[in-house]
């Protein structure tokens, strides 16, 4: 499938109205994050140090969230991920104890990959570093924030008129909330979230595939 067409899920999008807006926006965010990558890469000469498989934005890192957001996250997990793979989630998601300080993501695989990368949060989409990759409990703010790109700028406000509906926004409201920072109020740390509650959506989303499952074969 091509990079610049959206990826569709047709059942899904009709079940769950809100899902079409959201990853109509992941998709804007995309997009305008490879233009921007190349952009800047021409500028200094060199691509971004993040690479497959290196996770260490992914550990002891705030994750802020959306309830949309974490929304597409339960969806995902619980409709879309193989058994193999939801018994990773299903492990991570028991062991995990923000409170205990330096919290993995949850959706990080053995493997060190995002395990929900076709959802994974719009801070994860668009942060991005240059230079050397990041080390385990370096403030790169602080200590090189020249080296921090976070991309799809330009196209924050197209990505609010799909999601600011979502939050009761109407279409009079949308630009002047944007202008006045109005997601960055309605976000959370992911690891503050209950996550646990995603096993219950696993387990209720395999319970229906059974009985739908079942019906269909006394109908064959």
């Amino acid at each position: 499938m091509s990079s610049e067409t959206r990826r569709r899920y047709p059942l899904d999008e009709a079940r769950h109205p809100w899902l079409t807006r959201l990853l109509n926006a992941y998709h804007i965010s995309d997009m305008a994050t490879r233009e921007d990558l190349a952009r800047e890469t021409a500028l200094r000469g060199t691509p971004p140090a993040c690479r497959a498989g290196c996770s260490v934005c992914c550990t002891s890192q705030v994750i802020p969230v959306t309830a949309f957001e974490i929304m597409g996250i339960f969806w995902y997990v619980s409709e879309i991920m193989d058994e193999a793979e939801q018994a990773v989630v299903r492990a991570n998601l028991h062991a995990h104890r923000p409170e205990d300080g330096q919290p993995a993501c949850p959706f990080l695989s053995r493997a060190g990959a995002c395990s929900v990368y076709p959802v994974r949060p719009f801070i994860c989409r668009q942060h991005h570093v240059f230079g050397e990759p990041c080390r385990l409990g370096e403030n790169l703010r602080e200590e090189r924030p020249r080296d921090v790109f976070n991309s799809a700028h330009d196209r924050a406000r197209e990505m609010a008129w799909e999601l600011f509906p979502l939050f009761g926004v109407g279409e009079d409201d949308i630009d002047w909330r944007f202008e006045s920072g109005y997601m960055s109020g309605r976000s959370r740390d992911l690891h503050s979230l209950p996550l646990w509650n995603i096993i219950t959506h696993m387990d209720a989303a395999a319970r229906r595939k059974q009985a739908d499952n079942a019906g269909t074969s006394a109908h064959s």
